[in-house]
């Protein structure tokens, strides 16, 4: 991992609805010559800070990187999830929408790249500014439907989606930790997720209008799966990649050997581990994008 010193600062976000967001900033040092700005979009209920050291690396390149904490979540959320309206839509309608739009203020002449893990690639066209973007890279993104999961797997997601999160939810009031192995998540944002995952179409199901608004994010794509991942098996990534329109979309199945690890799974992209490997691979892939785009360093 680069060695090089990396400012970073907290910050809050207004959405457009009120709701306070909290952000941190990772800054290029002056010394690095400056490239296109990154936002991270992160998983279900994983707060930003897990995405920290990635962040840093990619600021160590010359990237101003923000990572943000979806309402409900980390450092957005409220005293009490008992109560707290909203619903995961809004993480994409107002959230992420929040910080494309201040991202690209700042940055003027120079689109904004994205990385999306899990649900980061599912709300991506929820943003209305997303178009803005000059490349996608996702990591362990899919449909959440059932129907992509095999065996013994797809009755355990299904249990989660029809019994578990319905029935949490109204004993605790939102869906504990523990259900997930993350932190807790509000129980409208919950419900809404299960109801997505309990159709054949998941997001689509509910929202036919974002079919085409996939098809308009026509910027160059590439989505990392890992057959490891019990969250996102291969059938459900490429499910979402066809989603997404345009002719440069790529999906780079990486099994934990051709990485040099024993194991990735759906959380391990973003370990410092992997700094050397797919880091510094999806590093150059976001780099050589920003250039076709067009864009201006910096």
């Amino acid at each position: 991992m680069s060695t090089v010193q990396v400012p970073s600062r907290e910050e809050t976000l207004r959405a457009a609805d009120g709701m306070i967001l909290a952000v941190t900033r990772f800054e290029p040092p002056a010394r690095v010559p400056p490239l296109a700005p990154v936002i991270v979009a992160g998983a279900t209920a994983v707060p930003r800070g897990y995405y920290g050291r990635f962040a840093r690396f990619l600021a160590g390149r010359g990237h101003p990187v923000t990572t943000f904490d979806y309402r409900g979540v980390g450092g957005s959320r409220p005293r009490t999830l008992r109560g707290f309206d909203a619903r995961m839509q809004d993480w994409g309608r107002l959230d992420l929408e929040a910080v494309l739009a201040r991202v690209a203020a700042e940055h003027p002449g120079t689109p904004p790249l994205l990385v999306g893990h899990s649900v980061g690639g599912q709300i991506l066209p929820l943003a209305p500014s997303a178009g803005r973007l000059a490349a996608v890279l996702l990591v362990a993104s899919q449909s959440g439907a059932a129907r992509h999961w095999r065996g013994l797997d797809r009755l355990r997601l299904a249990a989660f989606w029809y019994a578990a999160v319905p029935l949490l939810t109204r004993l605790h009031g939102h869906l504990p930790g523990y259900a997930m192995g993350s932190a807790p998540l509000p129980a409208g944002i919950a419900r809404e997720w299960a109801r997505w995952g309990r159709h054949p179409d998941y997001i689509l199901g509910y929202h036919p209008e974002l079919r085409q608004r996939f098809r308009d994010l026509a910027m160059p794509l590439r989505l990392y799966s890992f057959p490891d991942d019990f969250y996102a098996p291969r059938a459900a990534a490429a499910e979402l990649l066809s989603w997404y329109g345009g002719a440069c979309r790529e999906h780079r199945f990486v099994t934990p050997a051709q990485a040099g690890a024993a194991a990735i799974g759906h959380f391990g992209f973003f370990r410092d581990t992997f700094a050397p490997t797919l880091w510094a691979e999806a590093a150059d892939w976001l780099e050589a994008q920003a250039v076709r785009s067009g864009a201006p360093p910096g």
